[in-house]
């Protein structure tokens, strides 16, 4: 069987930090062959995951802060380390937010619910009573296929819906991160149908077909993009909304101008089509009043009469 193409996962090498500090932590001082013979690993994958750790402290980061671990000639050496010289003694908040991140993390793509996580939520429930933390995160049918491809630069061919346009289009892809905003699955890609870097929600993604092509796996960092105004033609738009509405500050990226006491706010929002915009008035149910910019103001009603002829050329067809 061929070995896994790219780099080593995030998660791979942060949980196996978290298995081999405590053991290395006892033997203060081990030679890189013995240890990497000990965690069936390659020599060089132990020392860039060492030399990770090494790098690990609180703020302000100072050389004091970061964790006392180092090679020389062959050896792995370990210092005084005060993040492992006492029990780890949790607060009722500290345990409780513990809880809460092993729920969420257990419902991640590619998250493997080891027997160390299973042991420790366990232990933090004895304290917090079962049933304190209900975790629902969305888990769109393609999350596992673009997380996969993002790990092993595999290409994809997808097919992909477009709200604005309430159209499909084929578009191949090569996914370079997934991330989540706002309850949402995203995937930043290499576009070729726009021969640029676009942002697509996974839960829009209608179907998708991998290819036998394959690219070089950058680690680069997920950015969660101030808009998501991928689409030519966007316009800022600045609108009232009502306390009734506020759902939509909560969904849709924007940036809110002004929260008043009543719980209205003045935000503004990207419209990538007239259609989009339309069609989230109508589901505001006039509780959204778009001040600028002016072409913009009477979308509502332009919206709203189309609506109501097509309803009545539909009722007069029958």
């Amino acid at each position: 069987m061929s070995a896994k193409r790219g780099p080593r996962s995030s998660e791979v090498r942060v949980s196996g930090l978290l298995r081999m500090l405590p053991w290395l932590m006892k033997q203060e001082r081990v030679s890189v062959a013995k240890m990497a013979k000990q965690f069936s690993m390659s020599e060089s994958d132990l020392i860039e995951d060492i030399e990770m750790a090494s790098m690990c402290g609180v703020p302000p980061y100072t050389p004091f802060e970061l964790t006392d671990i180092y090679i020389d000639e062959g050896y792995i050496f370990v210092g005084a380390n005060k993040r492992f010289e006492r029990s780890l003694e949790l607060t009722a908040s500290e345990a409780f937010g513990l809880n809460l991140m092993a729920a969420a993390a257990k419902e991640l793509p590619g998250f493997s619910r080891g027997k160390d996580l299973k042991s420790a939520v366990k232990k933090l429930r004895k304290v917090l009573g079962d049933d304190l933390v209900d975790v629902d995160i969305e888990s769109p049918a393609f999350l596992s296929v673009v997380t996969d491809a993002a790990s092993s630069g595999q290409r994809l061919r997808i097919t992909y819906w477009t709200p604005a346009r309430n159209e499909e289009s084929e578009r191949t892809v090569t996914v370079r991160t997934v991330f989540v905003d706002r309850g949402h699955w995203y995937i930043r890609a290499d576009d070729d149908a726009s021969n640029d870097s676009r942002h697509f929600r996974v839960d829009r993604i209608r179907s998708v077909t991998p290819l036998d092509e394959f690219v070089e796996v950058s680690e680069t960092t997920a950015q969660i993009p101030v808009w998501f105004a991928d689409a030519s033609g966007s316009v800022v738009v600045t609108a009232e909304v009502a306390a009734s509405a506020a759902w939509v500050v909560e969904t849709y990226p924007c940036t809110v101008r002004e929260e008043r006491p009543d719980g209205s706010y003045l935000i503004d929002i990207v419209s990538n089509s007239e259609h989009w915009l339309g069609r989230l008035l109508l589901r505001a149910g006039g509780a959204i009043t778009v001040v600028s910019p002016s072409e913009m103001t009477s979308v509502q009603t332009r919206t709203a009469n189309a609506v109501l002829s097509r309803y009545g050329a539909n009722s007069s067809a029958t």
